[in-house]
């Protein structure tokens, strides 16, 4: 008795498609290794720079994507490539006292104070983007406004080296060009002392007159 048309064909189905599911892996396997040989071409380096700043300039939160963004691209191996700064995290060292500041205040008071801080390196790839044996001076006056110009300035002095100078705050957010009140400085790896003072004018047309504050710092 032969056997019906219907069970021959139900027979047939399974072999077919296990001819197709073979030619579908060797596709997909074909397709991966192809994938796999693009994802490991190495990326331009002038790419990952241009995201770090756009990265940067945008929001701490997107510095922070970034920074898993390279954590899982390979951290060593595109700093290394890059030639930037060595990872590495650290947190503002505070003047030793807030600074006394006239001229301007909240809810119309004319005398407030500045908070002012150094920040070392290396802090990469979180903002402030400060490298090995570097000082992030940075300044925040109790003043409810927009900069419009920075007068302040730090003398600072490397105690071990003996190297030191006087620099302006006049780092400016990109585009918009408003004062930061802060600034980088290359003072070398050791003990730094600092003094921070001068003036913040504002756009509403006030003006902080900010008294000298000191303090000590590790680089």
């Amino acid at each position: 008795m032969s056997p019906l048309p219907g069970k021959t064909f139900a027979r047939r189905i399974p072999a077919a498609l296990a001819g197709t599911a073979a030619v579908v892996a060797l596709t997909a396997g074909s397709t991966m290794t192809s994938a796999g040989t693009a994802a490991a071409e190495p990326v331009a380096p002038e790419g990952i720079a241009a995201l770090i700043a756009q990265a940067a300039a945008i929001s701490p939160e997107a510095s922070a994507a970034v920074q898993q963004l390279i954590g899982t691209a390979g951290a060593d191996q595109i700093t290394a490539a890059l030639d930037l700064p060595d990872i590495g995290v650290t947190k503002p060292q505070s003047f030793m006292y807030p600074a006394p500041t006239i001229g301007c205040g909240i809810a119309g008071e004319p005398v407030t104070v500045t908070l002012s801080s150094a920040q070392a390196g290396p802090n990469f790839p979180l903002p402030p983007w400060v490298e090995a044996d570097h000082l992030r001076f940075q300044a925040i006056p109790g003043y409810v406004g927009i900069p419009k110009t920075s007068g302040l300035s730090v003398a600072w002095i490397n105690v071990g080296t003996f190297k030191g100078g006087i620099v302006p705050l006049d780092e400016k957010l990109p585009v918009l060009e408003t004062p930061l009140l802060s600034k980088v400085v290359d003072t070398g790896d050791g003990k730094v002392f600092a003094a921070l003072f001068g003036n913040v004018d504002y756009a509403d047309g006030k003006s902080c007159i900010v008294l000298p504050t000191v303090g000590a710092f590790d680089a």
